[in-house]
């Protein structure tokens, strides 16, 4: 089993609910960097030639309200970008949106405190996302907002001390000019 390391869940004083308000000024600030790549460069046509519902995948959700503002920001987007293609609002398609996270993510706080007025099927989806989660093409749309770096395991070299890449002395990477490290990252992806 992979560790895992959720945000706080629940909704108390400590919460991540309760103190993701950084993660929400991202969240605004890249809305743009979310709604222009779709409006300029998705086919919606193809996405909805087999189907009238949209699936898109929320990797990295957590457990407080962010999410669903960033799945409102993609949902919005999409619809705009249909009604430019269509100049209608008619046969506006069905959303079912997956919730990512950790298996020890506190789902039913991100459940509880879904939107009352969304515009979409909401579904929980609990495993890593270093395996896979999905049937083949089943996802039309994939979002991770604040969960980049999740995407990058923790290399075996780093955990081994006889290897050039353990960080003697230091209890982190940054700033390192350890390049035994970085490539350790870099295999991952090769």
């Amino acid at each position: 089993m992979t560790t895992s390391f959720p945000m706080n869940g629940g909704d108390g004083p400590c919460s991540f609910s309760k103190n993701s308000q950084l993660a929400r000024e991202v969240l605004d600030g890249a809305k743009g960097m979310v709604r222009d790549p779709i409006i300029q460069n998705l086919d919606i046509k193809i996405m909805l030639s087999s189907s009238n519902t949209i699936r898109i995948a929320d990797f990295g959700c957590s457990v407080g309200p962010n999410t669903f503002i960033a799945m409102q920001h993609v949902v919005q987007s999409l619809k705009d970008k249909l009604l430019q293609v269509t100049n209608s609002t008619n046969n506006i398609p069905e959303f079912q949106i997956f919730f990512n996270d950790h298996v020890i993510n506190d789902f039913n706080t991100l459940f509880q405190s879904l939107p009352i007025d969304r515009s979409y099927y909401a579904f929980g989806v609990p495993g890593t996302f270093h395996g896979r989660l999905f049937p083949s093409r089943s996802i039309h749309f994939a979002h991770s907002s604040c969960a980049i770096h999740w995407l990058s395991k923790t290399p075996k070299e780093l955990l081994d001390e006889k290897s050039p890449a353990w960080n003697t002395g230091s209890i982190h990477y940054i700033g390192t000019s350890n390049v035994e490290v970085v490539n350790a990252y870099v295999a991952q992806f090769e």
